[in-house]
């Protein structure tokens, strides 16, 4: 017991001794946190699903750096001082920066998708429903659609005191700007509630965009209309359908307007213009010989490769001609040498149907029945399968009378033995589509005939019939065969009950395009009646509010698609797909589509007149800069039936360069694949239209501020100056979806651009005052008698545009040399093996201090001998040898006592020992309590 107590005693002494392992770090100024705690301190990293954040955490979410406040998932490329927020966005103003699918953040906050609740400078849900002062939002979003509502709360909106009071928004422009001037601060606005959260979310991300509006002073037709883009914008629409928008079609005014040398037509030199030979014949309609006009035009193509058809030697065109002024449309056969590029050398076979349709007793057609643009393709049997637009005149409906449906015909052919064609006998002539596609009365991909007709709406509490606003369409039918030979027919068409014209399509978002500063100012423009531009003839401001209101609320362009069933020289409808565009509230013609593939992917052409379209301060800027708003619009996409996306990223492809009257002014532009191999026209369409707008325009001059037609002065100027075939020119069509105009032009009228075709260098200028004729310039004339907008027009002269500059051609690369054959490589030595290093030594565990021995206890003193007997002498030591050291014995001297014995003697020795032994215990218990 008194060894274990001194044990015990000692060990308690021990002054430095490790703490379990199990005992983790906990001080709080420099400790590691666990990572699945649920708080943290100052300057802790929170986990992912963490609920809560201090004031300066960082939030989990794919970010790579935070600022000083926080950082948030991300994809964001750079943040502010602030937070960075997932947006597809790339840089953030000095809050921060939001997704375009939020509509609400705190005020310095970054959002995480899934947190619910944040604090100061937190992360706050994407899908709240308002945005903060400095929340921005996808400035390339095109629809309010992606401003979810979840929350259920309504945010602040932001306001400007300063400028702008009484809303009317300024022509919508491009800008994408996403920095909120300082002075738009928060204030709450009197009629906040009567916003709903829809709106007040896009009003929020429209004015962080840079929106010069204050909501304080909206008025109450702005809060209807801004309260209903929710319903609107919201409704399921078909996705296999590309929208041309509002801001496209800003686009397309604004390079025209521009004479972007990128898409402008290039200037022509009107001295050498001349009228097509060929079109001075037989009139089919009045039986007289004249010089007609000539028009839309195709050739018979192969309708996969898109190429000319070589027909017995010869390349065949059809085309729309008739007698100036005497309402004569009706389709010609023209014929020329195969690969030639001879524009005297087009022959005219004459008007396909006379005699087959019209007058049955003169063999004339009838002006009320007429033939419109289509395609054409050869068949095996030396036929011409040809797709057309059927119109009719009809005098029994409410609204304009042009009733168009798609048609087909079987043309059968004879080359005569002198080399000439004729027409042997038109078959099969028949009706193929007229946009209905059940059995209901209504078209419901496509409007028809029935629907439109009888389209008379109460606007603004009165019948309208919309003065021509409103057209109807389903022409232009264009053949094209995919790789499996199935036959399909593109065509110009109105948008059916499944996206039908109507006033509500202004509050549907999707419509416009752009980001929220654009709609919103577009959206103000066009419900404001007293929206007015500055007229160029008067200098006086003229209200086109209304007029684009309702010119929105009936435009619904179209591009469709069928497929055909039935023979081919007898064909019929097999399936009827979802249109592939869509201009519904922004356009109302979008016509002459035409395919042309290129490699895997098809390549969508299809001219559009911009006064169709609904945003008349656009076009009328465009008409004021050039005199014409005539452009070429295209898509691409390696799905025939849809996913087209616009090139160039607007759609903008075209662009008219001369005033409308001008002999060089061009239209219906249709575009043919090129089969030369020179490098300088790889991925090239040969672009044709044609020249001089019809019934004579470019023959009136000036005469006392009058536009008139003299006769004699026609004819000392070398003739009437009819409507021909433009000089073809080439467009570069990158595989990126991008295109450019070259500068490389031909004579008028060729189709087939091959290797034999030779450019003209004399046809095309730089310098806009040699395209027109010297009576041209300056003669005012109402431009509706060409352009239907009725917008007066006087002439002026347009920018001179730069010339596009002739690419370098690419020069051969030089062969590379042989290259110097390597020689063997030594073998290498193989590398001496790293010894395996020395194996530390384990380091010699410290050893557990020694325990202090406990101290030998004194042995018991040896036992007195007993006292020698006197009575027996002592025996004699032995002496002492030399050397030897003598022995000495401690013999204790000491007699013995009375009665005393040994074993009294080792008892008292044993109490000693153990009282010492006590004593040194409770000392070092006491030690040890103390160090405790």
């Amino acid at each position: 017991m008194g060894i274990s107590l001194f044990s015990l005693g000692l060990g308690m002494l021990v002054t430095s001794q490790p703490v379990s392992a199990d005992v983790t770090a906990t001080s709080t100024s420099s400790s590691a946190v666990r990572t699945d705690a649920i708080s943290e301190s100052s300057s802790s990293a929170a986990k992912a699903e963490t609920t809560s954040a201090s004031s300066s955490s960082a939030v989990k979410a794919e970010t790579t750096s935070a600022s000083s406040s926080s950082a948030v998932k991300a994809e964001t490329t750079s943040a502010s001082s602030s937070s960075a927020v997932k947006a597809e966005t790339t840089s953030a103003s000095s809050s921060s920066a939001v997704k375009a699918e939020t509509t609400s953040a705190s005020s310095s906050s970054a959002v995480k998708a899934k947190t619910t609740s944040a604090s100061s400078s937190s992360a706050a849900k994407a899908e709240t429903a308002a945005i903060t002062t400095a929340g921005v939002a996808n400035a390339d979003s095109q629809t309010s659609a992606e401003v979810t509502a979840d929350s259920t709360s309504t945010s602040q909106v932001v306001t400007n005191n300063s400028n702008n009071q009484n809303n009317t928004a300024q022509p919508a422009g491009n800008s994408t700007s996403t920095t909120q001037s300082t002075n738009q601060a928060n204030s709450q606005i009197s009629n906040q509630g009567q916003l709903n959260q829809f709106a007040t979310g896009f009003v929020n991300r429209a004015i962080s965009e840079g929106a010069n509006v204050d909501p304080n002073n909206f008025t109450q037709a702005q809060i209807d209309a801004l309260n209903k883009l929710e319903k609107y914008s919201t409704t399921k629409k078909n996705t296999d359908t590309t929208q041309f928008t509002y801001y496209q079609f800003q686009q397309a005014a604004d390079k025209l307007a521009e004479v972007d040398p990128q898409y402008a037509i290039p200037y022509f030199k009107a001295d050498q213009i001349q009228n097509l030979p060929a079109a001075t014949a037989k009139d089919g309609q009045t039986g007289k010989v004249a010089n007609m006009d000539i028009w839309d035009s195709w050739p018979v193509q192969d309708p996969t490769t898109g190429e000319i058809a070589n027909w017995n030697g010869k390349q065949l065109v059809i085309a729309m001609m008739g007698t100036p002024n005497a309402n004569s449309n009706h389709l010609y056969l023209l014929y020329n040498d195969y690969g030639g590029d001879n524009f005297a050398g087009w022959k005219n076979a004459g008007d396909i149907f006379a005699g087959y349709r019209g007058d049955k007793k003169t063999g004339l057609e009838i002006s009320d029945d007429q033939e419109w643009s289509g395609s054409a393709y050869p068949l095996d049997d030396g036929s011409i399968q040809l797709f057309y637009t059927h119109n009719k005149y009809e005098t029994k409906t409410i609204n304009h009378q042009n009733h168009q449906r798609i048609a087909t015909a079987n043309l059968k052919m004879k080359l005569n033995a002198d080399g000439t064609i004729s027409i042997a006998s038109v078959d099969n002539d028949h009706t193929l589509f007229k946009g209905k596609d059940n059995a209901s009365a209504n078209g419901t991909h496509y409007q028809t005939f029935d629907q439109w007709a009888h389209n008379v709406t109460m606007f603004d509490g009165h019948k309208e019939d919309f003065g021509g606003a409103d057209n109807f369409a389903m022409r232009d039918p264009h053949i094209v065969k995919d790789s499996q030979g199935n036959r399909y027919l593109v065509f110009e068409a109105s948008t059916g009950d499944d996206d039908y014209q109507s006033g509500d399509q202004i509050y549907d978002l999707r419509n416009y395009g752009g980001n929220a500063k654009f709609q919103l100012e577009s959206l103000f423009n066009l419900i404001n009646n007293d929206y007015s531009v500055k007229d160029k003839v008067t200098g006086k401001m003229i209200k086109i509010g209304r007029d684009m209101r309702v010119r929105a609320s009936q435009a619904n362009a179209a591009i469709g698609i069928i497929k055909l069933g039935g023979t081919e020289n007898n064909p019929t409808v097999a399936e009827v797909y979802d249109p592939i565009i869509s201009a519904v509230m922004v356009s109302d013609e979008i016509e002459r589509p035409d395919i042309v593939k290129i490699g895997d992917t098809y390549h969508l052409f299809a001219a559009s007149r911009l006064n169709r379209g609904t945003n008349d301060a656009a076009w009328r800027k465009a008409n004021d800069k050039v005199g014409d708003n005539v452009v070429t619009l295209g898509w691409y996409s390696k799905d025939l039936t849809k996913g087209f996306k616009p090139l160039n990223g607007n759609g903008v492809v075209l662009t008219s360069t001369v005033p409308a009257n001008w002999r060089t002014a061009t239209y219906s532009y249709y575009a043919v694949p090129t089969r030369s191999t020179d490098p300088r026209f790889r991925n090239t369409v040969l672009i044709t239209a044609y020249m001089t707008n019809r019934n004579r325009v470019a023959d009136y001059r000036n005469k006392d501020g009058k536009a008139v037609l003299d006769p004699d002065f026609i004819q000392e100027n070398n003739g009437e100056h009819n409507s021909t075939w433009a000089p073809s020119f080439l467009l570069r069509v990158n595989p990126d979806g991008t295109t450019r105009v070259l500068p490389y032009v031909t004579n008028q009228g060729v189709w087939d651009f091959n290797n034999a075709t030779k450019l003209n260098t004399n046809i095309m200028t730089a310098k806009a005052d040699e395209a027109y004729l010297p009576w041209e310039k300056g003669v005012p004339f109402d431009n509706g008698s060409i352009l239907g907008s009725g917008q007066d027009w006087v002439d002026s002269m347009p920018s001179d545009p730069t010339a596009p500059t002739e690419p370098t051609a690419p020069t051969a690369p030089t062969a590379p040399t042989a290259p110097t054959a390597p020689t063997a490589p030594t073998a290498p030595t193989a590398p001496t093996a790293p010894t395996a290093p020395t194996a530390p030594t384990a380091p010699t565990a410290p050893t557990a201090p020694t325990a202090p021995t406990a101290p030998t206890a004194p042995t018991a003193p040896t036992a007195p001998t007993a006292p020698i007997n006197p009575s027996q002498p002592t025996t004699p030591t032995k002496p002492v040898q030399a050397g030897q050291a003598a022995a000495t014995n401690f013999v204790d001297q000491r007699l013995p006592q009375t009665g005393e014995t040994d074993q009294q003697h080792m008892t008292l020795s044993g109490l000693l020992l153990l009282a010492m032994s006590s004593l040194l215990g409770l000392f070092g218990m006491t030690k040890r309590q103390r160090k405790e």
